[in-house]
C-alpha cells in the first residue's frame, strides 16, 4: 500500500513539475526571442509585434586586413504574406565586447560604397559600459525607426567591421570578439 501511495505522490510531484517548466517557458518565450547562429548569410529581423530580438556574431576567425568585413541584415514588418497588424517603432543596437581594437560603420537603405552615403556610427550614438563582470561593450544605439502597418516595409542595414590591417600585435592571437545585433521594437499607440 505504502508504494502505491509513494508512486501516486511521486507522479502527482513530477506532473506539477513538467506543468511548471511549461508555463514558465511560455511566459518567457511569449517576452524575447534569442536567435544565435553564424553569420555567413543574411540576417532578417520580422516584426510583426512587439518583440526583443537578438542575432550573436561571433569573430573567432577574424584578422587584421585593409578590407572590412561586412554583415548585412533586414529589418522589416512582414514575413512572407504575413505583416504587422499594428504600427511598429524599432530601436536597432549593435553592442559589441571591446576585446579587438575594431571599427564599425552601419549603413541603412544604401550601398555603403556610394559616394555620400552616410554612416550611422558616430560618437552621439556610441557608448562603452562595463558590466557586473568587468567586460567593457561598445554599444551603439540608432534613432528609432518606423514600421507602419498600412505599408510593407523592409529595412537594409550593411555593418562593416574594420580590423586594421597594420595591427599585428600577439596580444590579440586567438581573442574572440562578441557581437550582438539587437531590435527592441513596441507597438506605437498614440
Amino acid at each position: 500500500m505504502k508504494n502505491k501511495e509513494f508512486y501516486a505522490i511521486l507522479i502527482a510531484i513530477l506532473g506539477l513539475t513538467a506543468s511548471l517548466f511549461f508555463a514558465l517557458y511560455r511566459t518567457f518565450s511569449s517576452y524575447q526571442t534569442v536567435i544565435t547562429g553564424d553569420i555567413s548569410s543574411n540576417i532578417a529581423f520580422y516584426l510583426t509585434k512587439s518583440d526583443y530580438q537578438v542575432q550573436q556574431i561571433y569573430l573567432s576567425s577574424i584578422t587584421p586586413r585593409n578590407e572590412p568585413y561586412v554583415y548585412s541584415f533586414s529589418v522589416a514588418n512582414r514575413d512572407g504574406n504575413k505583416i504587422s497588424d499594428v504600427d511598429i517603432e524599432y530601436v536597432l543596437k549593435v553592442v559589441a565586447t571591446t576585446n579587438l581594437p575594431l571599427r564599425y560603420e552601419l549603413y541603412m537603405n544604401e550601398n555603403y560604397t556610394s559616394a555620400g552615403a552616410t554612416n550611422l556610427v558616430n560618437n552621439n550614438n556610441t557608448t562603452l559600459e562595463r558590466d557586473e563582470y568587468n567586460t567593457i561593450f561598445k554599444t551603439i544605439t540608432l534613432t528609432k525607426e518606423n514600421l507602419l502597418y498600412t505599408t510593407p516595409k523592409t529595412n537594409s542595414y550593411t555593418l562593416l567591421i574594420y580590423y586594421d590591417a597594420t595591427n599585428t600585435n600577439a596580444k590579440y592571437q586567438d581573442t574572440v570578439e562578441s557581437i550582438r545585433i539587437v531590435t527592441d521594437s513596441r507597438q506605437i499607440i498614440e
